[in-house]
C-alpha cells in the first residue's frame, strides 16, 4: 500500500502508471529525480552486490564503464531521446553492471543513470534489492529515482499477462470497484502466489473497504516476498493505526525509516507518534 502520513490516515497518489509504455515510465522518473534536486520537494529513494560487466567495448568494471554510463545519461539530459540512451546502455551494460554502477560507483551522474536504465530495463530478481538500497543514497535525486524504478520494476514483476491482471486490479480500485478488484486480485495471487505486488493490491482494495485486518495481513505477505517494499509497510502502518495499535504501528514506522532515512514525512511520522503514546501513557 501507500505510505502513511500521521495517525490521522490520509493516502498518498500512487505511483506511476504501471501500464503506461516504458518511454513515459523512464520520463517520469527522470522527470521525479530532477524535480528532487530542488530544495523543498519530495524525494524517494537501490541495492549492491558484486556483480560484472557484460561483454563489449567497455567490457570490464574500472574507469570506462562509470564515465560511459555518464556520458549517455548527460546525452539523454540533452537530447531527452530515451530509445536513444536504452539501445546505447543495452548494447554496454548488463543488469548486474547497472547495478554494481548503482551501488558503488562515485559519480553520481553514473548513478543516475543507472537508475534510470534499471528503471526502463530492470527486473525484480536483478535489482530489486540494490533498488530498495538506493533508497539511501546520498544524492536526493538517486533516491528519488529510485523509488519511482522500484514500483515500476514491481508491476512488471511477474509474468506479462499476470502483469496485465495486475494492472486490471489497480483500475479496478482506482474505480472504487472494489469487489472485483478483491476477487480479481484473489484469482492472481491464487495463479502466482509468489507476485508480491498482487498481494499489495489487494490490501489496498481490503483497506477501502474497511476491511483493515485483512488489509494488513496482505501487507505482510507482501514484506515477507518483498521486504524493500515501502508501500505495504506503509499500508500496514495504516491498518494498525486503524485497529487501535499504535505501539506495532510506530515498529512498523520505524522500520519504513531505516529504508529511507531521508525522509522527512517518516521522521515527522514517527516523532509524533512517539509523542502522542508518551502523553498516552502505558497500556
Amino acid at each position: 500500500m501507500d505510505d502513511v502520513p500521521h495517525p490521522t490516515v490520509r493516502r498518498r497518489d500512487r505511483p506511476p502508471t504501471p501500464g503506461a509504455r516504458r518511454l513515459g515510465l523512464a520520463v517520469a522518473l527522470l522527470t521525479g529525480g530532477i524535480a528532487a534536486a530542488s530544495p523543498g520537494t519530495w524525494a524517494g529513494p537501490d541495492d549492491s552486490s558484486r556483480q560484472r560487466q557484460s561483454v563489449g567495448a567497455t567490457g570490464m568494471w574500472g574507469p570506462h564503464s562509470g564515465p560511459l554510463l555518464t556520458e549517455y545519461y548527460e546525452a539523454f539530459l540533452r537530447d531527452r531521446d530515451l530509445a536513444r540512451f536504452r539501445e546505447q546502455v543495452a548494447a554496454r551494460y548488463s543488469e548486474e553492471t547497472l547495478c554494481r554502477v548503482l551501488g558503488a560507483s562515485p559519480q553520481v551522474a553514473a548513478r543516475r543513470g543507472a537508475v534510470l536504465a534499471l528503471g526502463v530495463m530492470g527486473t525484480f530478481d536483478g535489482c530489486n534489492t540494490l533498488l530498495g538500497r538506493a533508497l539511501r543514497d546520498d544524492d536526493p535525486v538517486v533516491r528519488t529515482m529510485a523509488e519511482r524504478a522500484l514500483w515500476v520494476v514491481w508491476f512488471r514483476a511477474d509474468a506479462p499477462e499476470n502483469n496485465q491482471a495486475l494492472e486490471e486490479v489497480r483500475t479496478l480500485a482506482a474505480a472504487e470497484r472494489l469487489d472485483e478488484a478483491v476477487d480479481r486480485a484473489s484469482r492472481l495471487v491464487a495463479r502466482a502466489p509468489r507476485f508480491a505486488e498482487a498481494y499489495n493490491q489487494r490490501a489496498i482494495a481490503y483497506f477501502k473497504l474497511g476491511r483493515f485486518a485483512e488489509s494488513a495481513e496482505d501487507c505482510i505477505r507482501t514484506l515477507t516476498l518483498n521486504p524493500y517494499h515501502i508501500g505495504a509497510l506503509g499500508g500496514l502502518a495504516q491498518c494498525q493505526l486503524e485497529l487501535d495499535q499504535p505501539r506495532e504501528a510506530l515498529k512498523t514506522l520505524r522500520r519504513g525509516l531505516k529504508l529511507q532515512p531521508h525522509s522527512e514525512a517518516l521522521t515527522e511520522n514517527v516523532r509524533r507518534l512517539e509523542a502522542r503514546l508518551e502523553s498516552d501513557g502505558p497500556r
